[in-house]
């Protein structure tokens, strides 16, 4: 994968090139940014980029993307490229063989269980850190959520990024990097990922061919993520198919939300955060002040909203009261 695929993170491309280029790489990287805006992506191009068979492309701080080595890393089959994720911790819990019956169902359920990066998972990917380059290259050892890490998984980690091996780099992939551990931070060289512009938004969801019915309409409201315009796509479907600026329409779309308590409040976070931008839209074009007081204290109770749903509240009876609330508002979605 060419760091020029990867839309709207130049600088941050232009910086992992060279660092490839030059091969002096820092022991420890944290890409950090929001949700949804290529910095998996920039970890598997730069893993490329390192453990490229093609001396040309080595040279310029790009991968050929048709080598071997560079067909293995996409695969997730490279001996020493490992992308620590969710579904990697659940393969590890899940004891079946991977050809057993049953066993894509099982990991199914096993990964939705999923919610922290655990001492055990760390303490595989640190042992495999210490192993031998079997290509010759460099050992690549990414690890997404890694806010996610518990205090044991995080302090288990904290001497191998300290002090890894020759030619060995560890990245650490964030949303939140404030919630990490300082010790973390400290021994990682920071690299930011900004949110992306709706333009950027829409084409990526163009040239993967992403099933939403309106590329324009879920760019507008992804909050600069290409994550972000798919929850948003599944927003604006509950609030069409629910009757949204109808009498019926705040009953209508919380009895849309899925029977399952975690969907449920997945779906509804997903209603508020397009209300709260289509709020904000309409707060800043108004001229009126009366009308932009309104609007604002409009975004002060959805931001209630939105930590309510956090809590032991129902979704439904949050998303009815929030949606009920925009009476006489006239904000305008689609």
């Amino acid at each position: 994968m060419p760091f020029a695929d990867i839309l709207g993170q130049e600088k941050a491309s232009a910086y992992l090139k060279k660092l490839a280029a030059n091969q002096r790489v820092p022991g420890a990287l944290l890409f950090y940014g929001p949700d949804g805006v290529g910095k998996a992506k920039a970890a598997v191009a730069f893993a490329q980029a390192l453990n490229c068979q093609d001396p040309q492309a080595r040279q310029t701080g790009e991968a050929c993307g048709v080598c071997a080595s560079c067909q293995a890393i996409v695969k997730g089959t490279h001996p020493d490229v490992t992308f620590v994720d969710f579904a990697y911790q659940a393969r590890l819990e899940v004891k079946k063989d991977f050809s057993s019956k049953g066993y894509e169902e099982e990991l199914e359920k096993e990964i939705a269980k999923q919610q922290h990066i655990n001492v055990d998972t760390i303490r595989d990917v640190t042992a495999k850190s210490q192993q031998k380059a079997v290509g010759g290259g460099w050992k690549v050892l990414i690890i997404d959520q890694a806010q996610t890490m518990q205090a044991a998984a995080a302090n288990a980690l904290l001497k191998f990024i300290e002090e890894p091996p020759h030619k060995t780099v560890w990245i650490l992939i964030t949303n939140k990097r404030a919630a990490m551990l300082r010790t973390i931070l400290s021994r990682c060289q920071p690299l930011s990922f900004a949110p992306l512009s709706q333009e950027n938004v829409k084409q990526i969801l163009l040239q993967t061919g992403a099933e939403v019915p309106d590329a324009d309409l879920c760019a507008r409201y992804s909050g600069g993520s290409v994550s972000g315009a798919l929850q948003a796509a599944e927003a604006l479907e509950l609030l069409q198919s629910g009757g949204f600026n109808t009498p019926q329409g705040p009953a209508g779309v919380a009895a849309g939300l899925s029977r399952t308590l975690v969907s449920a409040r997945q779906e509804a976070q997903a209603v508020l955060n397009v209300l709260i931008m289509a709020l904000h839209q309409a707060w800043t074009a108004e001229q009126d002040p009366r009308r932009q007081r309104a609007l604002q204290e409009a975004l002060k109770r959805f931001e209630n909203y939105k930590r309510s749903i956090g809590r032991n509240v129902s979704p439904a009876l949050v998303l009815e009261t929030a949606l009920m609330s925009l009476d006489g508002l006239n904000v305008r979605i689609f």
